[in-house]
């Protein structure tokens, strides 16, 4: 019999602190349906890690984790190189690293790609010692998440209402950040207002937004926005979309295994699968090819 840990992050977007009961319940029933033994245990965020480090320290057959893509990063963090893989249940806002991965979204159907499943090893990585499954950026994109953080908690609104505020707000101030990057075969002293580091390539074009194919390349995928005002800033988002990334001179592409930006001594404030933390410069990131094992469903 397959005995599955279950690691709920009541934090999770789509986890009501009041409906804990319903919830463990549904889980329950999920894997109850698969014929795997289930134990389940809600933590908080800040307890999250030790919750995952000590479920894998019992050695289930899989450590499964309820919560958005920020809590896929702290797991990541905790089971990679580890034999004990990660099973997901998505739910987050937008759990971008479950769709990659075609992870059900549905509970019943995700438990029963976890037990009935295959896993696949997947890249994960690592910036100053903090982990991160999907992608990470300085400039306006972690200011807009710390403001509408600060937004949620003042007037108790959903992350989908905050966005609008947030980002108009912190586009009045238009935050530039004056960074050296270097990577194999790119060197750069910049002022920009975005950067962004992919776990893997994403494809930026007419044919969608975000999508990743490859999250077991071994690479890091770097676009660095040479714009200095808002204006220019929203053109060259809006170019990429109808263009493609490759096609707009001031996004800068660039992929590597390792990078290092300067922000010349400062801390930074850095979003990683859209959580904020802040961070001393210099930041290094390298990607860990193939470090996390994953449970997906099997190829139909």
């Amino acid at each position: 019999m397959t005995h599955v840990r279950v690691i709920v992050n009541c934090g999770a977007g789509s986890v009501d602190d009041d409906a804990t009961r319903e919830q463990c319940d549904e889980i329950s029933k999920a894997f109850d349906a698969t014929g795997a033994s289930c134990d389940i245990e809600f933590v908080q965020g800040d307890d999250l890690e030790d919750a995952i480090g000590k479920a894998a320290d019992e050695q289930p057959d899989v450590v499964v984790v309820a919560g958005g893509d920020g809590s896929l990063g702290t797991a990541a963090a905790v089971l990679a190189e580890r034999d004990t893989p990660l099973g997901v249940l998505a739910l987050g806002t937008f759990n971008h690293f479950a769709k990659d991965l075609g992870i059900p979204l549905d509970v019943e159907e995700a438990a029963a790609a976890i037990v009935d499943g295959t896993t696949t090893h997947v890249d994960v990585v690592e910036v100053n010692g903090r982990c991160f499954v999907n992608n990470s950026s300085l400039g306006v994109y972690p200011e807009m998440v710390a403001v509408r953080d600060r937004i949620r908690d003042q007037r108790g609104w959903g992350k989908v209402r905050a966005v609008p505020v947030a980002a108009w707000r912190v586009l009045r101030r238009f935050p530039m950040r004056r960074l050296h990057i270097r990577a194999d075969g790119y060197d750069a002293a910049l002022r920009s207002p975005f950067v962004f580091i992919g776990n893997g390539r994403y494809e930026v074009g007419p044919g969608g937004v975000g999508d990743r194919s490859d999250l077991d390349g071994g690479e890091l995928c770097l676009y660095v926005a040479r714009a200095a005002t808002r204006r220019k800033l929203l053109l060259v988002g809006a170019k990429a979309i109808l263009r493609g990334a490759t096609d707009v001179p001031e996004l800068e592409e660039h992929c590597a295994s390792e990078l290092t930006i300067d922000a010349h001594g400062h801390r930074v404030t850095v979003a990683l699968d859209g959580e904020v933390a802040s961070l001393r410069s210099p930041l290094h990131y390298r990607c860990r090819k193939g470090a996390l094992g994953v449970r997906v469903s099997r190829p139909a």
